[in-house]
């Protein structure tokens, strides 16, 4: 992002970026839209105030079901950027001679923001662990099954029972 920048004045800016789906192999997740950031900066003492949000439409796999399913998340970008190479920390983005770079503080929060556990819904219920099938589509009765069967097991007369 390159702009010219009055010392303590507040400008608006929007703008669309491409972030390379590597980012989110973790997750299992990709990029269906560039991500799309609104907000304002100022300059003031050697340092870029920004403050904006941000939002992408990510297309995920379930970590309970399986099933890839899509949906636009929204995220805040508040960062600064500092000016003086000499004393910076190595968690710092620094303003250089191009300007800024806003892929790795938009990595970076977009990672933050997100579940650790992606889900397709709240209430997802998962596979079944004796069938396999997707729960949330089909009823199937393994685990109660499985349920009587442990009663069996852990009742010291059950071997006799079955």
């Amino acid at each position: 992002m390159r702009a010219k920048v009055e010392p303590g004045k507040k400008q608006s800016f929007e703008l669309d970026t491409k972030l390379d789906d590597s980012i989110l192999e973790d997750r299992n997740c990709k990029f269906l839209s560039p991500v799309h950031i609104e907000g304002e900066f100022y300059y003031q003492n050697e340092k870029l105030y920004l403050n904006a949000k941000a939002h992408v439409k990510l297309l995920c796999m379930c970590d309970n079901c399986g099933e890839e399913f899509e949906r636009v998340f929204e995220f805040p970008l508040e960062e600064e950027f500092i000016e003086n190479y000499n004393s910076h920390n190595e968690e710092d983005y620094l303003i250089n001679q191009a300007g800024i770079s806003i892929d790795e503080p938009l990595s970076d929060n977009l990672l933050l923001s997100l579940s650790t556990r992606m889900l397709c819904r709240e209430d997802c219920k998962g596979l079944c662990q004796v069938c396999g099938k997707n729960k949330n589509f089909t009823e199937c009765h393994c685990e109660e099954h499985l349920k009587e069967i442990e009663r069996q097991e852990e009742n010291p007369f059950g071997k006799i029972m079955k």
